[in-house]
């Protein structure tokens, strides 16, 4: 039996910049990460060009290049560097042992700018190649880090998409500037559609392939 994510064959491999050489190089790097991501979010990515980022971080345009081939590129790497920043300060140990601490996260305020700049990349991505396959990049890795936590129901696969898809859904309301809920009656909705999933799971077996 096999349960994993077909990558579609027409999709080529996303390439990331090259690591930092040296510390004032890291630094550079940091800070330009922080101006687009903060351009990107107030403007919209289309509306951002290289040239506005190299100004805002105070450098040339061709030292933007010099550490980011494209901005499809930097917007990957953004969404990548917001997402280890999360990482960082969120216990998801503690939110795989609390099904409602995990939920909270797939729509509290700290993840608000992360589910932005993903809107605005899904857009991206259906006209440009690189940003496609830097979300499928992503979202491999986060559709593994959910499966693992969700290895205990029939299809941790679908379970796993599951979430990933009402989490984008949440961004999209939130990108139209539509109030959100009360959080709580939220994460209890949500938490309720889960165990749906996970008793209609134990009622459809697996097809082996």
């Amino acid at each position: 039996m096999t349960n994993s994510v077909a990558l579609p064959t027409s999709l080529r491999l996303f390439v990331p910049p090259p690591p930092p050489r040296t510390p004032k190089s890291a630094g550079t790097r940091r800070r330009l990460l922080d101006v687009a991501a903060q351009l990107f979010i107030e403007r919209g990515y289309n509306a951002v060009s290289m040239r506005d980022i190299a100004s805002s971080a105070k450098l040339t345009k061709g030292a933007v290049y010099g550490h980011f081939h494209s901005k499809g590129q930097l917007l990957v790497e953004v969404i990548r560097w917001k997402i280890a920043e999360r990482d960082r300060v969120v216990d998801y140990v503690e939110a795989r042992a609390n099904p409602e601490r995990g939920i909270a996260l797939m729509h509290d305020e700290t993840g608000r700018e992360t589910r932005l700049l993903e809107v605005d990349a899904a857009a991206a991505a259906r006209h440009d190649a690189e940003v496609a396959a830097g979300l499928t990049d992503l979202y491999l890795d986060r559709h593994a880090r959910i499966r693992d936590a969700a290895s205990q129901l029939a299809d941790p696969d679908t379970a796993a998409w599951t979430i990933a898809a009402l989490t984008a859904g949440i961004g999209m309301k939130e990108s139209a500037g539509l109030p959100v809920p009360n959080a709580d009656r939220l994460t209890a909705t949500i938490l309720a559609a889960i165990n749906g999933l996970i008793a209609a799971q134990d009622e459809v077996p697996v097809a082996n392939d």
